[in-house]
């Protein structure tokens, strides 16, 4: 079914690529103008709100032609659920993930509450070899970022009392989407609509208790990202920002540029 771009949540953490390419969501929107028919989103539900899983960069094509909605595959779930299946999103199909891609994905997914598991399950979830998630987790365990005994973040109540099964999060036995672009035909696996589970009730753009949270200790020098900007559309440059960082970050920046903008209003 098809839901408003505008009803669609960005901000819930489930951006696991290393940046939004926009030189990607130009093509994209090239292709969609020209009439190319792209596989729906994955969107999760969790009774109130649409929690984007896997399109981010559809997602941005079609804002930037400025369509009101767009095609969605809906799933039951809460935020953690959309979090968690966005660590897998892109391992066999859409746009080839990059290294810092996968690093993004296997550290979130460490981080997540769903991440108490082994190192062989966080790798088959997240499409990496065992080796890589074992890499990271040594590197976060010795930085702080996670307990050598509990790689699980200690604050996702969103996850407590829920059954983790680990077919469910590898669409064991999921049918295949055929999905034809330019010629060339592609699969995307689409999983059957999960059970309906108690509504995690947030309000939107709320930071969730699982979101990722960076660590910043001594010495440690300040992360920084390029991202391209369009100047001629404010809607699509604040999904680049939203798909990007932070919803806590994002706050302080906005609540930053409001105070600039009422003080140089007021001289």
């Amino acid at each position: 079914m098809k839901l408003p771009l505008k009803k669609i949540h960005l901000d819930g953490g489930t951006q696991t690529r290393a940046r939004i390419r926009e030189d990607i969501i130009e093509e994209y929107a090239e292709d969609m103008k020209a009439g190319a028919v792209f596989p729906p989103l994955v969107v999760f539900h969790d009774g109130k709100d649409y929690w984007l899983g896997d399109g981010f960069h559809r997602w941005g094509a079609a804002m930037a032609l400025n369509l009101d909605s767009i095609e969605c595959e809906i799933r039951q779930g809460t935020l953690a659920d959309a979090q968690w299946f966005s660590f897998s999103a892109n391992k066999a199909n859409g746009m080839r993930r990059s290294n810092d891609d996968k690093a993004r994905a296997v550290k979130s997914a460490l981080r997540h509450c769903k991440g108490d598991r082994s190192d062989s399950d966080i790798a088959r979830h997240v499409g990496v070899v065992h080796d890589t998630v074992a890499k990271y987790r040594r590197e976060m365990e010795t930085a702080g970022e996670l307990s050598p005994r509990d790689s699980r973040r200690q604050d996702g109540a969103s996850c407590e009392n829920r059954k983790i099964d680990a077919q469910d999060d590898d669409m064991a036995g999921q049918p295949a989407r055929v999905v034809s672009r330019k010629g060339k035909t592609y699969q995307m696996k689409v999983g059957q609509i999960g059970k309906a589970k108690k509504p995690n009730r947030k309000k939107a753009g709320g930071i969730a208790k699982d979101a990722a949270v960076p660590v910043r200790k001594p010495g440690q020098m300040i992360p920084t990202l390029t991202i391209s900007i369009p100047l001629n559309n404010p809607e699509a440059a604040a999904g680049a920002l939203l798909s990007n960082c932070e919803p806590a970050y994002l706050r302080k920046m906005v609540a930053r540029i409001t105070t600039t903008l009422d003080e140089r209003s007021a001289k």
